[in-house]
C-alpha cells in the first residue's frame, strides 16, 4: 500500500498499527517479533496532525544525519476503506514530533503477536549478562507518572545485577560513565514476574537524586529497564521517565 495523504473528509473509525520489539518467548530465547494491535475512534488529535501541510524551505537549510522510525499505522474508516497517510515532515525532512507523538499515544490493544525471526537462542539469552555494564542511572531522566512499561507484558525477563565498586578494572568508562560488575543474573517468570510487572507500571513518579552502589538491567529481549537496588530505588523506564519503587519490589530482583 503506498503512503498517500489523507482524502477530504476522511473520518477515521479505527488506527491499525505494527510495529516490530525483539522478544523473550520462553523456552524459545529472544525473537523479532511484530506486534499488530489497533485503536478505536476519531483519533482527532492524530487527524489534526496527519493534515498538516509539510514544511518546506526557500534557502539552504543545514541538517542533520538522522534515522527516524515512522510506526507502520493505518486508519481504516466506517465503509472499511484503509490509508497509509503521510507523515508531514520539516525543512529537513524529518516528521514533526508532534505527530510521532500523536501516533505513539494512542490507546492500543493488542491484537497479535507474530515471531518472525529468532535472534537470540534460550542458552544465549539466559546467559545474556556482560561482566561489566554502564551505570545508566547516574544519567537522570525526567519524573514520569506510572504507566505500563511492555506492551504487550513479556513472558520473561532477564534481570543482571551490578555493583559499582572502585576495585573493578574499568570503573570509570571512556566517556566518563561509572561502570558495574557483574554480580548476579536470573530469568524471571510466572507469578514473581507478574508481581514485579505491577509494581513496575505502578511506579509512582521520583525526583529523588541518588548515589547508589547497586544496580538492575531488566530486559525482555529489547528496550531495557534499570533499577537503583539501594539509594532511592529509583526505576529508569525505557522511555527515559523516572519512577521510584518499593523495598519489596526491589527484593524481587535479588531473591
Amino acid at each position: 500500500m503506498p503512503r498517500q495523504p489523507l482524502p477530504d473528509g476522511f473520518v477515521p473509525v479505527q488506527v491499525i498499527r505494527c510495529r516490530w520489539e525483539f522478544r523473550y518467548l520462553p523456552g524459545k530465547g529472544s525473537w523479532e517479533v511484530v506486534i499488530q494491535e489497533h485503536a478505536d475512534g476519531p483519533a482527532t488529535e492524530l487527524m489534526t496532525e496527519l493534515r498538516r501541510p509539510s514544511e518546506r524551505s526557500l534557502f539552504g537549510q543545514y541538517c542533520t544525519l538522522e534515522g527516524i522510525f515512522i510506526d507502520y499505522v493505518v486508519v481504516v474508516d466506517s465503509s472499511g476503506k484503509a490509508v497509509l497517510p503521510d507523515v508531514p515532515t520539516g525543512v529537513c525532512g524529518e516528521p514533526f514530533p508532534s505527530a510521532l507523538a500523536a501516533i505513539r499515544s494512542l490507546p492500543y490493544h493488542v491484537d497479535e503477536q507474530i515471531p518472525v525471526r529468532r535472534v537470540e537462542s534460550e542458552k544465549a539469552f539466559r546467559a545474556g549478562c556482560g561482566n561489566e555494564f554502564p551505570d545508566i542511572l547516574r544519567r537522570r531522566g525526567q519524573p514520569g507518572a506510572a504507566h505500563q512499561i511492555w506492551n504487550p507484558p513479556p513472558q520473561g525477563l532477564r534481570v543482571c545485577v551490578y555493583r559499582i565498586t572502585k576495585k573493578t578494572p574499568s570503573t570509570v568508562a571512556p566517556r566518563g560513565m561509572a561502570m558495574g560488575k557483574l554480580e548476579s543474573s536470573r530469568i524471571l517468570k510466572g507469578s514473581k514476574l507478574r508481581t514485579l510487572l505491577n509494581a513496575l507500571d505502578a511506579a509512582p513518579a521520583s525526583d529523588c537524586p541518588s548515589n547508589h552502589t547497586r544496580f538492575a538491567v531488566l530486559t525482555p529481549g529489547f528496550r531495557e529497564a534499570y533499577v537503583e537496588l539501594d539509594g532511592c530505588h529509583n526505576l529508569l523506564r525505557p522511555d527515559r521517565t523516572l519512577g521510584r519503587l518499593t523495598p519489596d519490589a526491589v527484593a524481587l530482583l535479588t531473591k
